[in-house]
């Protein structure tokens, strides 16, 4: 680091915090502006705010550690939140934006009763702190920690209060605006990288052929590459030769075996894009149904493109260094978690440095204040309001969510400080532990907007049947060896989805009563066609329809060209 760099850095924080304290004032006056930024986000800001929050430092360090590792699979991962967010788009953000709720667990009310609201958000708010926010500290404290050489701790006990800081001060209109300036800054210095890395692969400095020798090295056909690749292959597959270039795997692929490709989004997906509070929250601050769906095609198109910047730095490090790979698999692991800060070393000049640095703190910020800002609307709402004080003022709302946000951030920091001493990958981790909770509120939600009569008395069978079926698998698994297709989350998740979904209508008919306190009348795909077809624009540019019928076909021909067509598996010397 330069003082160039630093300058860099400095600047950057400056002009972070002048958008925060600028976006943030006056919001505490009302719970709708503290949380929902007074439902007034443009669609640019609701989609780019969105990306912020999405890609954070387990992307940078999770998922470029998971491409080295797996290779190519990990786009795959990206392109299912893009058709996930395409089925999201025209089935249900109309729904979230007609309801005018403040929280995810507030429409389960309206649908299903106050004892589902209690256990998705009780569930929420164990998510966004096991999974959210402590991994992203994580992260984040990991790369602070290998470009400074900083104690591990402290740099995830800076990170999570910094980050948190500003989710506290200004509430979401403060994290939405924020969060796109971080995703500018995020996707202009990892495109950077990536740039500066591929023109030093080759004597010639050229970008696509440092491209091409990069996808060379990856398909591993001699060398050491070849020996790297059959030091990983019995970890991933047991379906002969492991191809690193193609997002179809075999059923006992670790991360994207195709049996649960096909399915997997619709829990998973769904899940994290409709029912995940953070990630929903600036959809319903969003002006009206319009901006809300075309922010999420926005999203759409960021996550099609993602794996050009976040995908290959994992392939031009396996490139570089396929050495990581002979190790034993914990420590290759390992290795590949800390490959953001090698890449950086060995790519990105001294004088340039800072501009990293900011990336890697907008990739905490955003994560961290949008999982605050959403976890004290969930405490404050759902619990608070809901169960407390039913009776609580504006403003004892505010100073509640308030602390309620701070003792969010204390509790992921204590969550990342646990995950530091775990010995499975980030990424690995996240996706694990999304399998497990997605199911059961995937199932009610599809359930329940496809068939009127679903009651709470449904739902609670689902959710109680999903997580027992979840849990049952990873005991079954830890118990006794299974055939290698039965652990992967990818497979598992949609298994849960499918016994939730029965149970879900089992639980109705059994007990067909309707829940009381919900809506008698409620709404579903069949009796909803007139939202349905709100806010799909008037025209041709801003068709939603269009935008996202391209981003569709975009990503099927991702899909297409990354498969055994075009880089058939072999096996090499």
């Amino acid at each position: 680091m330069l003082p160039l760099d630093y300058v860099e850095f400095f600047v950057f924080l400056a002009a972070l915090c002048v958008v925060g304290f600028v976006s943030g004032r006056g919001e505490r006056d009302s719970s709708s502006d503290y949380f929902l930024a007074g439902r007034r986000l443009p669609w640019y800001v609701v989609g780019g705010s969105y990306i912020a929050a999405n890609v954070s430092t387990e992307h940078f360090i999770g998922l470029i550690g998971a491409s080295y590792l797996l290779g190519m699979p990990t786009a795959l991962a990206q392109w299912q939140t893009t058709l996930a967010e395409i089925v999201i788009v025209f089935l249900f953000v109309p729904f979230l934006i007609r309801a005018r709720i403040t929280t995810v667990p507030e429409y389960l009310a309206k649908r299903f009763g106050p004892g589902v609201r209690l256990a998705f958000a009780l569930l929420t708010i164990f998510a966004n702190i096991t999974i959210f926010m402590a991994a992203v500290m994580y992260a984040g404290g990991l790369a602070l920690a290998g470009f400074f050489g900083w104690p591990l701790l402290w740099c995830i006990i800076g990170t999570g209060l910094f980050a948190g800081g500003w989710a506290v001060y200004g509430g979401l209109n403060t994290v939405a605006w924020t969060g796109v300036l971080t995703a500018i800054v995020k996707i202009g210095g990892v495109t950077l990288l990536t740039i500066l890395a591929l023109k030093a692969m080759t004597a010639s400095g050229g970008i696509i052929d440092g491209f091409n020798y990069v996808v060379d090295k990856n398909v591993a056909a001699g060398g050491i590459w070849h020996q790297a690749l059959n030091a990983s292959a019995p970890h991933l597959t047991h379906y002969g030769a492991y191809n690193r270039m193609t997002v179809w795997q075999p059923p006992d692929h670790p991360l994207v075996p195709w049996t649960g490709t096909m399915f997997g989004f619709l829990a998973v997906g769904v899940w994290y894009g409709v029912m995940n509070q953070f990630i929903v929250q600036r959809v319903l601050g969003a002006r009206d149904i319009w901006h809300a769906r075309m922010g999420m095609v926005m999203a759409g198109y960021a996550k099609l493109f993602l794996p050009l910047i976040i995908v290959l730095p994992g392939l031009i490090l396996f490139a570089r260094h396929p050495e990581f790979m002979l190790a034993d698999w914990d420590s290759a692991s390992h290795r590949a978690d800390g490959g953001f800060v090698v890449l950086v070393r060995e790519f990105f000049p001294a004088g340039l440095r800072g501009l990293l640095l900011a990336v890697l703190i907008c990739a905490v910020q955003s994560t961290v204040a949008s999982v605050v800002n959403a976890t004290g609307a969930i405490l404050t709402f759902d619990i608070y309001a809901a169960l407390i004080n039913k009776h609580a003022t504006e403003k004892q709302k505010v100073r509640f969510g308030i602390w309620a946000s701070l003792a969010a951030i204390l509790a992921g920091i204590a969550m990342a400080i646990a995950i530091s001493r775990m010995d499975a990958g980030i990424y690995q981790y996240m996706q694990t532990i999304n399998a497990l909770v997605a199911p059961p509120f995937a199932a009610i939600l599809w359930v329940g907007l496809l068939w009127k009569r679903t009651n709470g008395a449904g739902a609670i069978a689902a959710i109680l049947t999903g997580f027992g079926v979840g849990l049952g698998l990873k005991l079954i698994g830890y118990l006794w060896v299974m055939p290698g297709w039965f652990y992967p989350f990818g497979n598992q998740a949609p298994v849960c989805l499918a016994l939730s979904m029965l149970a879900c209508v089992l639980g109705t008919l059994v007990h067909p009563a309707p829940t009381p306190g919900t809506d008698p009348e409620p709404v579903t795909f069949w009796n909803s066609g007139e939202t349905l077809h709100q806010g799909l624009g008037e025209k041709w540019y801003s068709s939603v329809v269009l935008w996202a019928g391209l981003s569709l076909l975009l990503t099927l021909a991702g899909m297409v060209i990354f498969s055994q067509l075009f880089f058939p598996t072999g096996t090499g010397p």
